[in-house]
């Protein structure tokens, strides 16, 4: 029979699970799954297929005994995979780097300088440690969900949607993942609502 094709998600289930047995060689099955957040049968699957493979050893004579321990192969298996993991996420951050810098580079040539940023995650936090390389100057980022009211983000003053002074930017800049919102005052209607690669959303208010 043929053996299941790597996947970046199966790679990363395997290295999640040879640091939880090399930090703990107690950990139970069922706790490997509600940590990995897949059924206990996957978890059981994935620790017999680390036996076969020769990367993970049993001891123990009961269930309750069971221990589990990385053998010289399973921590060879270990590095490797957590160095592949790590280039894997450093060749997508450069990636998604430039994408933005990019997409900052062209709305700043159609004048856009002084922005506000409608979101509060990642892809926010993104866009403010790159706009100012774009010649782009981030007012604030407005945080829909209330989470990070008065926190920062790259140095950004996270703020609620009500209390941003919209006559003073060119334009706000839509990152990825926002929910729906309502437009808190009038003037808003007339400031450019866009997305990161230049879209213009029209909006109207409710």
């Amino acid at each position: 029979m043929a053996q299941p094709a790597h996947t970046p998600e199966s790679d990363l289930r395997e290295l999640r699970v040879l640091e939880r047995i090399e930090n703990n060689p107690h950990v139970s099955q069922r706790q490997l799954a509600s940590e990995l957040g897949v059924a206990l049968g996957v978890a059981n699957a994935c620790v017999n297929t680390l036996v076969r493979k020769g990367l993970v050893k049993i001891r123990g004579e009961s269930n309750r005994s069971l221990t589990y321990h990385l053998t010289k192969q399973g921590v060879l298996r270990k590095a490797a995979l957590a160095l592949e993991w790590t280039n894997n996420t450093i060749a997508d951050y450069v990636a998604a780097r430039a994408t933005v810098r990019s997409q900052l580079d062209a709305l700043a040539e159609r004048g856009y300088r002084r922005i506000a940023i409608i979101g509060a995650d990642e892809a926010a936090e993104l866009i403010a440690l790159i706009a100012p390389h774009a010649g782009i100057e981030v007012v604030a980022a407005i945080d829909i969900g209330g989470r990070r009211i008065a926190d920062t983000l790259a140095g950004v003053p996270v703020i609620a949607i009500g209390t941003l002074e919209v006559a003073t930017i060119d334009a706000l800049i839509l990152a990825d993942g926002v929910p729906e919102f309502d437009l808190p005052d009038p003037a808003w209607v007339e400031i450019p609502l866009l997305t990161l690669n230049g879209q213009r959303l029209e909006r109207s208010m409710s």
